[in-house]
């Protein structure tokens, strides 16, 4: 899809940092409206009032929900489609972040982060793809992971879990379309490089039945390193990352990225000589 022009569009986690900014910029290149899907009710309804607010000639809809809700997702695609007279994007971008060594971390860290991370984007197609199948129009799915998704970092093992499945199964998603005959939906995955979120602040959002987070030095030292880099002067800004993603996805990249210059390039490239070698993979600063 290379023009957003008169799109309904979903976002899940929509409410803050790159999906706030996956709304905005699709309804900056004349999205006729999106409903914004979120598990965080008073963030929802701050960003249903600033998009509306930004663009009051579109259809702007909030709707609370636990992307690791199968039963809750499948409802909110029938009440974003009823509300927006159907869609043609969907960006499945809902994400959290848990950190901590691979035998540190609980099996309630686990539950919690594969459960937003991957639970939630299987959970989001399995609800939304159908629909845009049948609908017959040309659509787009767009799927959130992460540079963390091709490039594993120390201390962060339950989540470079999810967003590696994430984009295997986006990769799956692009060939299962094809293999359907449903050319007509295509899709993407953003790996964002680092963007000023508040994804190190994720854990406000954790199920009570879930206990707190792990916390131990090297869940605080991966925190910590987030945290100082998302704070620092130099972060990239949601929107703009937002920006230059569907940009990428108008241009018909499978893979997009947040970030200009040749950082992915040189990630990845790395990371395939490593495998390509047999070597263990090298640390690679995602900057």
């Amino acid at each position: 899809m290379d023009d957003f022009t008169g799109v309904g569009a979903v976002v899940t986690g929509g409410a803050s940092g790159i999906g706030l900014g996956l709304a905005t910029a699709l309804l900056e290149d004349g999205a006729r409206g999106v409903a914004v899907l979120d598990v965080e009710a008073a963030a929802l309804d701050a960003a249903v009032a600033q998009l509306r607010s930004g663009f009051p000639d579109a259809t702007v809809v909030g709707l609370t929900c636990d992307v690791a809700d199968a039963t809750a997702v499948e409802a909110a695609a029938a009440e974003a489609w009823d509300a927006l007279g159907g869609a043609e994007v969907v960006c499945l971008n809902a994400g959290v972040f848990a950190g901590g060594a691979a035998w540190e971390t609980t099996e309630a860290d686990w539950d919690w982060v594969l459960g937003v991370n991957l639970r939630g984007v299987v959970n989001g197609v399995r609800a939304f793809v159908p629909r845009l199948i049948e609908a017959g129009a040309p659509g787009h799915v767009v799927i959130t992971a992460s540079i963390a998704g091709v490039v594993a970092a120390p201390a962060s093992a339950v989540y470079c879990t999810s967003k590696f499945a994430a984009v295997g199964l986006a990769e799956s998603l692009h060939h299962d379309l094809q293999l359907a005959g449903a050319s007509h939906v295509a899709a993407s995955v953003v790996c964002p490089g680092m963007v000023a979120t508040n994804i190190d602040h994720g854990d406000r959002n954790r199920p009570a039945s879930l206990g707190t987070a792990t916390d131990t030095a090297t869940s605080r030292l991966a925190t910590e390193a987030i945290a100082e880099t998302l704070g620092g002067p130099d972060a990239l800004s949601p929107l703009e990352g937002a920006r230059h993603a569907l940009a990428q996805v108008k241009a018909g990249r499978f893979y997009a990225t947040t970030h200009a210059g040749d950082l992915w390039e040189r990630l990845v490239a790395n990371e395939n000589d490593d495998r390509l070698a047999g070597r263990p993979p090298r640390f690679q600063m995602y900057e």
